[in-house]
């Protein structure tokens, strides 16, 4: 494939010219991944699934609280016995109530000691947060390619300026050219008109390709997170890169590594274990509850062990009835499980079409690429043998218009074939679950001989 005119140089077609940062693509995709909200979200939801699965454990871990009170009251229960009126009268007043402290010191101990739904919700919470994982790798890899198409697309507007500033160079010439022979007597004014009106045509195009390259700078600017009107110089072009892949071979890949396949089957085995522990609610659990402390009014007395109190028991619940609870919270359980099932069979369905269509696109592209490589040799020599014969008179000013025009259009073809080329490419490497980003030296996916 002939080499595109550096992407550096293209920018002198802009205008005003002001300093721009160089970015390549990876630089380009390294800052999205840096800023996305959706990589942030992602990153934050996994650390939440990890502080659950942390709260799940906890369950089946000892739970040790340490208390301390400290009391003063005055209690006149004594006087207020239905029998205190028998007591002799010398007894009953020196059984006068006073004032007095209480001090409390006590350590308790809870722990689980048996419960069919202690070990189902902490397997749970432990693929959940194997879920998040996923969810950020799905989440690197969206980011990944909307900066990647990002790039592209900047860089396809400046090389499309560049085009549209050669032809209007090639305009600009056949207009001098017009011009002169005009004033030789061998052109008429029309043919001069001809000429000037189609410049100016060309003018009114660049002026457009120059709004669609800002429009574009835009968008990078905005997957990367950063102001929008950020000057920025792409250094990196388009070109092409072989990539062959079957449709087999794309949904084999898609399947066995893509995020979404993975956290479809977490999603599954999660949902299992939900039924488990909507289950457990109508069977046994033995529980440990223990107390062990001090009870004194006077504080120097506390860690003497005539004051030491403590107490220890074991609990075993049996659930008889719970007016069908259970049971209403089992099949919830089992449709949520089954609603999992049903979204794989949508996503398999789903990743077919997608590798249908990523690879279908990179096929297309390729042809009109090659198409276009060629019609680009054959169109500008049509140009020159057009523009020769126009010096001679063997051609109209119509002819010359006609065939820069065709040039023109097959450079264009040209770059956007190049453009969905590379599109497709980092589209078909997003299905197949590696990195939108071509790097080099950067590992291909995986063989069909591979394990998943």
């Amino acid at each position: 494939m002939r080499r595109l005119v550096p992407v550096v140089l293209l920018l002198s077609a802009l205008a005003p010219r002001v300093h721009a940062e160089a970015l390549t693509r990876a630089e380009a995709v390294a800052r999205a991944l840096a800023a996305n909200p959706d990589m942030r979200k992602a990153q934050e939801d996994l650390t939440i699934l990890k502080g659950q699965a942390d709260e799940a454990m906890a369950d089946a871990l000892p739970e040790l609280k340490l208390f301390g009170t400290a009391t003063r009251y005055r209690d006149p229960g004594l006087l207020n016995s239905s029998s205190f009126d028998a007591f002799p009268p010398e007894l009953r007043d020196s059984l006068t109530p006073v004032p007095t402290n209480l001090f409390d010191g006590t350590a308790e101990l809870r722990q689980t000691l048996f419960s069919f739904k202690l070990s189902k919700a902490i397997r749970a919470a432990k693929l959940a947060r194997q879920l998040g994982a996923e969810e950020v790798v799905r989440a690197r890899q969206a980011t990944a390619l909307l900066a990647v198409r990002a790039y592209n697309e900047f860089v396809l507007s400046l090389e499309k300026v560049a085009v549209g500033r050669k032809a209007l160079l090639q305009k600009e010439k056949h207009v001098e050219m017009a011009q002169n022979r005009r004033q030789a007597g061998v052109a008429t004014e029309l043919d001069v008109l001809r000429s000037q009106v189609d410049l100016e045509n060309a003018r009114a195009i660049l002026l457009r390709l120059r709004g669609q390259a800002e429009l574009a700078r835009g968008h990078l600017n905005a997957a990367m997170v950063q102001p929008i009107d950020t000057p920025i110089e792409p250094v990196d072009h388009l070109a092409y890169a072989p990539l062959e892949m079957t449709i087999d071979d794309a949904v084999r890949l898609a399947w066995s590594r893509r995020p979404e396949a993975q956290a479809i089957a977490l999603n599954e085995r999660i949902h299992e274990e939900l039924i488990g522990v909507a289950q457990a609610d109508s069977r046994p659990s033995l529980d440990l509850n223990a107390q062990y402390g001090w009870s004194v009014r006077q504080p120097g007395d506390f860690l003497a062990g005539n004051f030491a109190k403590w107490s220890a028991g074991v609990t075993l619940t049996i659930p008889v009835f719970d007016g069908f609870r259970t049971r209403g919270k089992v099949a919830q359980a089992r449709a949520e499980r089954n609603k999992v099932t049903q979204d794989r069979i949508a996503l398999e369905n789903r990743i077919r079409l997608e590798a249908k269509e990523g690879v279908d696109r990179l096929t297309v592209a390729k042809s009109v690429l090659e198409v276009a490589e060629l019609t680009v040799a054959q169109a500008q020599r049509a140009l020159e043998m057009t523009q020769a014969n126009y010096q001679h008179g063997a051609a109209t000013t119509l002819d010359v218009i006609d065939a820069q025009a065709a040039l023109t259009e097959a450079e264009s073809n040209r770059l956007l074939g190049l453009y969905e080329h590379a599109n497709a490419r980092a589209g078909l490497r997003y299905v197949t679950a590696q990195d939108p980003l071509e790097l080099p030296g950067a590992p291909d996916a995986p063989t069909g001989d591979e394990k998943r």
